[in-house]
């Protein structure tokens, strides 16, 4: 997928431009259904971004990388143009500069002054041949995964109708068919169609769980969704007090802009928006993993990226999936060959702000895999320089860039010879040091001003971190310091077959990655690149791995066995979150680990990464669990722990918004189960401090004199749990006060 610039005139420059922010602000005037949701989402989704590509003169890179880098800078724009707009115009006295008609003209004004200033700089066009030309093969080949959408959405809707999974169950199959198949046949099909095959499946997954419910899904999004309503009611951003969620930009600013132009069911955009940006996250990782393995093994490695849980549950987990969608935008950016370093700069400090203001326990991982990867760069010369002092024919190249961000560029005439390496034969190995301190200062003193100086919590929150993971250490061989996903991984409470397959397959993803990047290494001077190198590398690699890309992939592999092995790391972080996010940079030596493993086993290529990618993916999707009939995930069942746990139904919603409106400021709202206190901040917009319940103590086992307040008890409280049967002193001296037929208010 590749683009060719042109030299455009003023009049094919600008057109297309004012035609969009024509008739964006028309059918935001007006309020026309339907246009005005498309051209709000491609006005603030596009063309900022390509904008900034223009200006930046990035007008040779392939489609692919122009459409991924244009979305997130598009986001980053939004977010960051947006809070500088809010925080100026409010200090000016504009009590409410996020309204509709001030941000369609602030928007459309910055809309203009950089398309002047791109066309200034950049006399070509960055928008020629932005759609492939495709030959009437690779339209057949497309044709399957073009339905991949259509059968989401249908599929979701016979869900939520009937509650039959039949087309997600076949939307799912086809996926894993599909994917196989280019794998196996990807000689008839052609490079071109990968990246818009990912695209596709990719928002076929992320829409699955968004459109499950007619309500936001998931637990830390409802205390989101109560910032970006905040945010929305108010006109404007400001620190409401939640902490370490108030730094998060991608949950307030973001979504309140986007509500504003677009107007449709708060909900639905809050759900919807963040997995349809993220879903070109897939392409990213593609992109990095195509220069070094190609693109049909690029698949097979984004592929894992989207069978992680964390992809699926995108919905939920908003402003983490959309720093990592930036993580992974800078680790492109970093490793390719058509970005120049001045552009590697600019593009790099855009992104790491945006990662940010969108989530801090993803830019602290990005600060710590920085931080890392630069000592790695200042040890490795010394370790290589202990071994070279014996073989005088060959050198180690060092570029040194020691005032640049990451990135890599080709070797210039000022590089710095040192001692040579017998290890690297007859070849002359180079490391570029495109992580210097002067980067991780930067990031860090970014991360310090926005997390302790204008937001607070979130800085706080790390320091208490590091303080309780020290306090920890004495816990080093106690199994219960580390988090569930640690112990799930041990085997404990394992007892369903699917649970083992799954317990089984996400090992051997482990074990795969392990093993390519343990191969890579010994084979160091077959897979790291070389200026001259003795040996050729190895044919399932189209360009051989930047030495700073396999530091920095070192990095992330050390942070990930941290986390494992540090007590109370994985309690106070995700570990499946900090997987995640390696995956970014891990996800080739999935594939070479595989590769690696079918050679020594005489079989293809292909088939031992796909024999552990399929039934990963079964078990993460729950079709491994539909097979065993057992009802875990709640996107195929209307039953099971994970349906009644997470599931908003219309009835707790109205119950909710009853109690909101109500009930006084001061007045206590006890729950009947978790997560109802957080349907209580979402649907009835009730402040947390308000709600009352503890997660270790069920209402149940409280003594009734203590309960002075509302008692709001969710559907699944009456329906399933019978609270009210089984505990009735509880209830003893209560009124029934509010009732919608399955959600109930006590009082």
């Amino acid at each position: 997928m590749t683009g060719r610039s042109i030299t455009t005139s003023p009049d094919k420059w600008f057109g297309p431009i004012a035609a969009v922010v024509a008739i964006t602000s028309i059918s935001v005037v007006l309020d026309i259904p339907v246009l005005k949701q498309l051209s709000g989402f491609i006005f603030l989704t596009f063309v900022p971004g390509f904008l900034f590509l223009s200006i930046l003169k990035l007008n040779r890179l392939g489609i692919a990388e122009k459409l991924a880098l244009s979305v997130g800078l598009s986001i980053a724009f939004t977010m960051l143009f947006g809070w500088a707009f809010n925080s100026s115009a409010f200090a000016l006295g504009d009590t409410k500069p996020l309204g509709t008609n001030t941000l369609l003209i602030s928007f459309s004004t910055a809309i203009i002054i950089m398309a002047v200033i791109a066309y200034a700089i950049n006399g070509e066009s960055t928008f020629a041949n932005l759609v492939p030309r495709l030959t009437v093969r690779e339209k057949l080949f497309l044709i399957v995964p073009s339905v991949f959408p259509l059968l989401s959405i249908f599929g979701m809707y016979t869900m939520e109708a009937t509650s039959s999974n039949l087309f997600l169950i076949l939307l799912l199959f086809l996926i894993l068919a599909y994917i196989v198949f280019l794998s196996f046949y990807h000689r008839q099909a052609s490079e071109r169609i990968v990246p818009i095959a990912i695209l596709l499946i990719s928002i076929s997954l992320v829409l699955m769980l968004a459109l499950r419910s007619s309500h936001i899904l998931g637990s830390d999004i409802h205390e989101l969704y109560y910032l970006f309503q905040t945010t929305l009611q108010e006109g404007h951003w400001r620190i409401v007090g939640y902490g370490t969620l108030d730094a998060c930009l991608s949950a307030s600013i973001l979504p309140a802009i986007y509500q504003s132009f677009l107007n449709i069911n708060p909900e639905y955009l809050f759900k919807l928006i963040t997995p349809l940006l993220f879903s070109v996250s897939p392409l990213v990782i593609y992109i990095t993993a195509r220069k070094y393995i190609g693109s049909i093994y690029a698949l097979v490695g984004s592929s894992l990226f989207m069978a992680q849980t964390a992809f699926l549950w995108t919905t939920g987990a908003n402003t983490t999936n959309l720093a990592i969608l930036f993580f992974a935008i800078v680790v492109m950016v970093m490793f390719h060959r058509d970005i120049g370093e001045l552009n590697k700069r600019i593009l790099f400090i855009v992104f790491a702000v945006a990662t940010i203001v969108s989530h801090y326990g993803t830019a602290y991982i990005f600060f710590f895999v920085l931080l890392l990867t630069w000592l790695g760069i200042k040890i490795v010369p010394i370790v290589l320089k202990r071994k070279t002092s014996t073989s005088p024919e060959n050198n180690i190249i060092i570029e040194d860039h020691s005032s640049t961000p990451p990135g890599v560029s080709n070797i210039s005439n000022n590089s710095i010879a040192t001692s040579p390496s017998p290890d690297l034969g007859a070849s002359h190995s180079y490391l570029r040091k495109g992580v210097t301190a002067a980067t991780v200062t930067l990031f860090f003193v970014m991360l310090f001003f926005w997390y302790s100086q204008a937001t607070q919590g979130a800085f706080t929150a790390g320091v208490t971190f590091i303080e309780t993971t020290f306090a920890n250490l004495h816990n080093w061989f106690l199994l219960e310091s580390r988090g569930s996903t640690i112990t799930t991984a041990v085997g404990e409470e394992i007892a369903s077959i699917p649970q083992k397959i799954r317990l089984l397959f996400s090992w051997l993803t482990l074990a795969l990655i392990a093993t390519g990047v343990l191969s890579t290494i010994v084979r160091y001077r077959r897979t790291i690149a070389t200026r001259r190198p003795v040996e050729n590398k190895p044919d399932y690699l189209r360009s051989r791995f930047e030495m700073e890309y396999i530091i920095l992939t070192l990095a992330c592999s050390l942070i990930l066995v941290i986390t494992v092995i540090v007590p109370y790391v994985s309690q106070g972080y995700s570990m499946e979150r900090t997987y995640f996010q390696a995956l970014a940079v891990l996800s080739p030596f999935f594939v070479i680990g595989g590769i690696t493993i079918a050679r020594w086993l005489r079989a293809r290529a292909y088939a031992i990464a796909l024999l552990v990618l399929v039934p990963f993916f079964m078990c993460t999707t729950g079709t491994m669990y539909q097979v065993f009939d057992q009802p875990v995930s709640m996107v195929l069942n209307s039953a099971g722990s994970e349906y009644q746990l997470w599931y908003v139904h219309n009835q707790d919603s109205h119950a909710a918004q009853w109690l909101g409106q109500h009930t006084k400021g001061q007045e206590r709202i006890y729950s009947g189960s978790w997560p109802g206190p957080r349907v209580l901040e979402s649907q009835g917009m009730i402040e947390r401090n308000r709600t009352f319940i503890d997660r270790e103590i069920p209402l149940a086992d409280w003594d009734p004199a203590s309960i002075h307040g509302n008692i709001y008890l969710r559907y699944t409280d009456i329906t399933l749990n019978s609270v009210v049967e089984e505990h009735p002193e509880i209830f003893v001296d209560k009124s029934k006060i509010y009732t919608t037929n399955g959600s109930v208010v006590y009082r």
